[in-house]
C-alpha cells in the first residue's frame, strides 16, 4: 500500500495537529471538531493502510469533517488554530486527489 503513503501522512500530520489544537484550545470552541478530524484522520490512515474496502466511506467522512474543522479554526488567530486549519485543509485536498485517483 505504498502508493497510499502520501495520503496517509496527510492523515497523520492532520490528526497530529488537530490534536494539539484540542489540547490547547480554550474558548475557541474547536476543541470537539479537532477531536473528531484527528480521530477520523487516524482511521482512515490505518484503514488506508490494510487496503480496506470501507476506507471508501470513511474518506468521505473525513473529507468532511476536514473542510469544517479547516473552516472553524480558520477563524481563530492563535497559532495552534491556524496550523489545525492548514493541516486539516491540506487533508482534505489530499482526499480529494485520493477520491480522483481511485474512482
Amino acid at each position: 500500500m505504498t502508493e497510499n503513503l502520501p495520503y496517509m501522512q496527510a492523515c497523520l500530520g492532520s490528526a497530529a495537529a488537530c490534536l494539539k489544537c484540542a489540547e490547547n484550545a480554550s474558548g475557541e470552541g474547536c476543541s470537539k471538531q479537532c477531536r473528531t478530524n484527528a480521530e477520523l484522520a487516524s482511521c482512515t490512515a490505518k484503514l488506508m493502510s490494510i487496503g480496506a474496502p470501507e476506507v471508501k466511506a470513511l474518506v468521505d467522512m473525513t473529507r468532511a469533517s476536514s473542510d469544517k474543522c479547516s473552516e472553524m479554526c480558520g477563524k481563530h488567530d492563535n497559532d495552534h488554530c491556524q496550523a489545525c486549519a492548514n493541516a486539516a485543509r491540506q487533508l482534505a485536498d489530499s482526499l480529494r486527489m485520493y477520491q480522483e485517483s481511485n474512482s
